[in-house]
């Protein structure tokens, strides 16, 4: 049986996700493991992602970067 999602437990599907996106932050802006984790932290799409509603915690990494891309590009 596969427990419901909530957000209680949503957390358990962010820490994969975020180290992924923040090693693409890394490689792609030259910057450092902790600048990437602060960069990441500071955005939009962290905070959605950490809340069950939005949905966001059903995509894949590769999506959520291209959405933290998108938000960095209209700043």
């Amino acid at each position: 049986m596969i427990p419901e999602i909530t957000q209680k437990n949503v957390h358990i599907f962010i820490p994969y996700k975020v180290s992924k996106i923040c090693a693409e932050i890394c490689k792609k802006e030259h910057v450092s493991a902790l600048q990437a984790i602060v960069r990441f932290y500071k955005s939009k799409v962290a905070r959605l992602l950490g809340e069950e509603d939005t949905k966001l915690w059903q995509l894949g990494w590769v999506a959520l970067y291209e959405m933290y891309e998108e938000e960095q590009n209209e700043n």
